[in-house]
């Protein structure tokens, strides 16, 4: 069990190693237009507030995805590291982890606040929970996929 968790680890930063490849991608466009369909259904905005959202909701992404592309090259790290990890690399890991949650928080307060200026503080806050609930089913899930570290 814990070879084929690693290997699809592998298999999966495998994928994301090729972060400019075309099918990768072609991946992330469609995760991104699943994703904004569902902010887009969860927020139910009016015509004059859309106009004034998705603008805002594009920068948001694009300074996401660098938060995205860090997270995943840490993954490759960790899978590759996996069986020979040290306490070097364990506290790198570790590290590079808190930094990207860091930014990931600042960026979802930082857009709060420009979205709460120019639309509404209900829209920002709704803004707010449906990045916050996306952000967390994709960390579960993630985490779900990666093994724990086992005490040597």
């Amino acid at each position: 069990m814990k070879k084929g968790i690693i290997t699809l680890i592998a298999v999966f930063a495998s994928l994301f190693a090729f972060a400019q490849n075309t099918e990768m991608e072609l991946f992330r466009s469609a995760f991104r237009l699943e994703k904004k369909a569902m902010v887009a259904e969860f927020l139910e905005l009016n015509e004059a507030d859309a106009a004034k959202f998705w603008p805002i909701y594009e920068k948001y992404e694009q300074e996401r995805t660098e938060a995205g592309t860090r997270r995943i090259t840490n993954i490759e790290t960790y899978a590759k590291k996996y069986e020979d990890m040290d306490d070097a690399t364990a506290d790198a890991l570790v590290k590079e982890s808190v930094s990207i949650q860091k930014k990931e928080l600042a960026l979802r307060e930082k857009y709060y606040g420009i979205v709460k200026k120019n639309i509404s503080t209900l829209t920002a806050a709704r803004f707010y929970q449906i990045e916050d609930a996306i952000h967390t089913g994709v960390l579960n899930e993630l985490n779900n996929q990666l093994p724990l570290l086992e005490k040597k």
